[in-house]
């Protein structure tokens, strides 16, 4: 294959002369070296130019036909930077399935030199997967046993990334001071895009939204490097601009949800649009019940997101609940805490439940009982109260007890605003 690989657009990226991948706020899109450089033969190959795709948000298709042709290759699965470039497109593709496959098949390999970089896979893998508790065991397990440096100083930030998803701020916190981010900074510039992406979504999840902003903007005005491709860097828009929002800066944050809805629409994955659809409901409408979000859940239904489904629907319910829907509701929580419970985000399952229980106590304390239901029945179906009182055997002064709870219940004033209302059986 050789040199019949380079493209005008491979050889672009390398010299960092490609586009804007955020007008206002980013320089043009760079390359830098994390491994040995690849021989002159092996230039150009088509792991490059998927990761190409999948920097610029552009031919998703392609991009995953290119990591697949990688893959399949034994001139380039010898080297970690292509195996790097086409697992991590095909995970970032939402190819799930493929990416496993692959990984398993290194897993299982003898080749030594692959081992780390493969586990630093496998934990991003399980993460997208939902397997949130597992991938940390497996980062924890790698930074305690790892003697390769440049393989800790990666599995670091996954770790948080990891224990911010599950909720675990806490952990996270530890971890940042354990191994101090800043030094990560200053000793891996070529991974500054990755470190600044993760800890910025941990200052968001620690409702720290102005350093999550600080964060973020720096890292959308440096360059994007190899070790860069990673879900945490391809969506770093939206995040910024969900900080934004939190921040109080909303003409930015309307002005960074646009180019993260740009960018999830090029690139065209369901979960990409899926989270660019949640970026946008939150930063535009932040107040309601949500046709964004209700298109945001069903979008990272289909792409089997479980962490995107846990926030969005637990979002949903919550403007349900206060919007006076509590069936609605109902149904988002329940949602939220599975999704959450799957992937061990405990904080967000027992926010969920909470929100169930106070649900379940509203509904009691304003469902009709099964004498005021057939009071009301009554009155509906034109009977008078001393024509109710007669046929059930009770007293006037009963029934108007009963008629002035089911209206306090229903939240009505009278007897003709019954006669429009559905009656539910207890």
């Amino acid at each position: 294959m050789g040199n019949s690989w380079k493209t005008d657009d491979t050889q672009e990226v390398s010299r960092g002369t490609g586009p804007r991948s955020v007008r206002d706020l980013v320089g043009r899109v760079e390359v830098e070296t994390i491994w040995d450089p690849l021989p002159k033969s092996h230039e150009g190959c088509p792991a490059t130019a998927a990761l190409t795709n999948l920097i610029r948000c552009t031919d998703r298709l392609g991009a995953i036909r290119q990591a697949e042709i990688a893959l399949a290759d034994d001139s380039c699965t010898r080297y970690a930077r292509c195996v790097w470039h086409g697992v991590t497109v095909l995970i970032c593709s939402g190819e799930l399935l493929s990416a496993d496959g692959h990984i398993s098949r290194f897993e299982s390999s003898s080749d030594d030199r692959l081992d780390d970089v493969v586990a630093l896979l496998r934990a991003q893998h399980a993460k997208h997967a939902g397997d949130v508790s597992g991938v940390r065991t497996l980062l924890e397990r790698l930074i305690s046993s790892t003697p390769h440096r440049f393989v800790r100083d990666l599995a670091v930030p996954f770790l948080v990334e990891a224990l911010a998803t599950a909720g675990d701020v806490a952990a996270a916190e530890a971890v940042l001071d354990e191994y101090d981010f800043d030094e990560l900074l200053a000793g891996r510039p070529a991974a500054r895009p990755l470190l600044l992406a993760i800890r910025g979504e941990f200052h968001l999840a620690a409702g720290r939204p102005a350093a999550a902003l600080a964060d973020m903007l720096a890292c959308l005005r440096g360059p994007v490097s190899e070790v860069a491709a990673h879900s945490a860097v391809v969506r770093r828009r939206g995040v910024a601009a969900l900080a934004a929002a939190a921040d109080g800066r909303s003409e930015l944050a309307s002005a960074l949800a646009d180019e993260e809805e740009e960018a999830a629409r090029g690139w065209g994955g369901l979960a990409y649009v899926g989270w660019a659809q949640y970026v946008r409901a939150m930063v535009d409408e932040p107040d309601r019940p949500s046709r964004l979000l209700n298109d945001a859940i069903d979008l990272l239904d289909a792409a089997l997101s479980p962490a995107g489904i846990a926030a969005s629907s637990y979002e949903q319910g919550v403007r349900l609940m206060e919007s006076g829907d509590g069936t609605a509701a109902r149904e988002q929580f329940k949602r939220a805490g599975q999704m959450a419970r799957r992937i061990g985000n405990t904080k967000v399952a027992e926010l969920a439940e909470k929100m169930l229980g106070e649900l379940t106590q509203s509904l009691q304390q304003t469902q009709l009982t099964a004498q005021e239901l057939k009071i009301a029945e009554m009155a509906q179906a034109g009977y008078s109260n001393k024509q109710i009182a007669e046929r059930l055997v009770l007293t006037v002064r009963t029934i108007e007890f009963h008629l002035s709870n089911v209206y306090r219940k229903l939240g009505i004033s009278g007897r003709r605003a019954l006669l429009n209302k559905t009656l539910e059986t207890p």
